[in-house]
């Protein structure tokens, strides 16, 4: 029998695991959104040409982000379980690593310069900027993992306010200011990574002082696999704007970007939700504690569903705010979307159990057929109606995330790890999810009804505010 000190212990840490991950939520959602929120500025500020170039050079960066660090900062959370008292040289090792990989990567850019300009229909001096936060935001990933890992809420909650304040106000007034447009976009935004990365990559090395080889093989058998996950879901993400803009035309690829962008709200809120719930979630898994894991993960699940419930009521106002009535049609694309996400949401509860077992090639595998399956689905249904090719592109989206939390409920069920989750549950949720997405469709053209709902829902968020204000740390 558990003593009563080892009990409270545990209650304790539930506490202060709760207390992280809410306010980790927040804190995450409003800096993201604080960048969400600045888009309507720079679309008045800058030309499509320019934004356009702006985010070709981010979603290179992001994608070589991916492929330079081998996104070993996943594997800091997993470590915390065996090496928690040389978490300091862990976290320094596979830096050094992410390091030295990126130094080879930028040295073969350098030397075949001529191609890779060509390639990321980019000027050589940006693809320096590039690189030079390839170098730097590393540290600043690893340090928060770090962490989120120990429940450190609050030093996040400061590094990630002043690199998103720094670079959201950095460039809004270079912007202003410079006659290059893309530039100051470039320079605004990333320049803070870049400097507070490489203050913090001095710390880690402090901290650290010596590389441990073995901990690069450890973290590379978790993470290098999962690499091809990471850009096939970038891949799912992306593909369906380039076949919108080959099928049907750039105007509809316009419409299709709004209502991603409105969508983005949810993946924001998702992935804070994600990094919140992980740390936690492989630690009881440590320790066997299924019950708990079970009881906990229907409240997890709720509390998403609440918040996505809330956004998919405001799509209307969200689309004109980010576009304008111009966009108006963007609306229905965002049902379908927001419903994939609660799929992407619940799958990703599995892959953190398959990524706690360290069998993460499935992971790998599942997400590349789901992506081959959209991007088939969107050749044969969306030249069946090119005016609504838009609107299509959204219901493969969901049927992709719809087909990737199937291959992941059965790798889990063939690991017999599938009971640590209600399935029964999970399903009904899915199914109330569907049915309240549908109803959306209607209720978006019925407007003196939809405030109605708007005012009972928000009485009843009021509500279970209230009744949880402990849990919340509002009292």
């Amino acid at each position: 029998m558990e003593s009563i000190e080892h009990v409270k212990e545990k209650r304790t840490s539930s506490k202060v695991a709760a207390k992280a991950g809410i306010w980790y939520t927040v804190c995450n959602f409003l800096f993201k959104g604080m960048v969400f929120l600045t888009t309507p500025i720079f679309t008045r500020m800058m030309s499509k040409d320019e934004l356009g170039n702006f985010s070709n050079f981010s979603a290179w960066a992001s994608i070589l982000l991916i492929v330079t660090s081998f996104d070993l900062s996943q594997s800091i959370i997993r470590s915390k379980l065996e090496h928690e008292n040389d978490m300091d040289r862990y976290v320094w090792s596979i830096l050094a690593f992410s390091t030295i990989w990126t130094a080879v990567v930028y040295g073969l850019v350098c030397i075949f310069s001529a191609f890779f300009v060509d390639l990321f229909q980019t000027e050589m001096k940006f693809v320096h900027v590039m690189f030079l936060y390839l170098f730097t935001a590393p540290p600043y990933i690893m340090l928060i993992t770090k962490h989120r890992a120990f429940y450190k809420y609050k030093l996040f909650a400061m590094l990630t306010g002043i690199m998103t304040i720094s670079g959201t106000t950095l460039s809004v007034v270079l912007v202003l200011l410079l006659q290059d447009k893309l530039a100051a976009r470039i320079w605004g935004y990333y320049i803070p990574y870049i400097l507070i990365g490489a203050v913090i990559f001095i710390h880690l090395f402090m901290k650290g002082k010596r590389i441990n080889i073995g901990y690069w093989k450890y973290a590379c058998m978790i993470c290098i696999p999962l690499v091809p996950h990471v850009l096939s879901l970038y891949l799912l993400s992306s593909s369906d704007k380039v076949i919108i803009t080959r099928l049907c035309g750039a105007e509809y690829t316009a419409l299709y970007s709004v209502a991603y962008s409105a969508y983005h709200i949810v993946t924001i809120l998702f992935d804070s939700m994600n990094k919140a719930w992980a740390p936690w979630l492989l630690e009881s898994l440590h320790y066997k504690k299924y019950t708990e894991i079970r009881k906990l993960s229907k409240i997890y699940i709720a509390i998403f569903v609440l918040f996505i419930t809330a956004v998919l009521l405001f799509v209307p106002e969200i689309v004109w705010i980010l576009g304008g009535k111009q966009y108006a049609g963007a609306v229905y694309c965002l049902p379908p979307l927001i419903t994939s996400c609660v799929f992407q949401f619940i799958y990703t509860m599995y892959v953190n159990i398959e990524f706690y077992e360290k069998k993460t090639f499935g992971v790998s595998i599942a997400t590349m057929l789901a992506t081959a399956i959209n991007i088939v689905l969107n050749l044969i249904f969306i030249p069946m109606n090119p005016n609504y090719g838009y609107v299509i592109a959204a219901y493969t989206t969901l049927a992709g995330y719809i087909i990737l939390f199937i291959f992941h409920f059965f790798i889990l069920k063939k690991m017999k790890m599938a009971h640590v989750y209600d399935i029964r549950f999970i399903v009904g949720i899915f199914g109330v999810v569907v049915v309240t997405a549908g109803a959306m469709n209607i209720l978006y053209n019925m407007g003196i009804w939809r405030y109605m709902v708007i005012g009972g829902y928000g009485s009843y968020i009021i509500y279970l505010a209230y009744r949880y204000k402990g849990i919340l740390g509002l009292r």
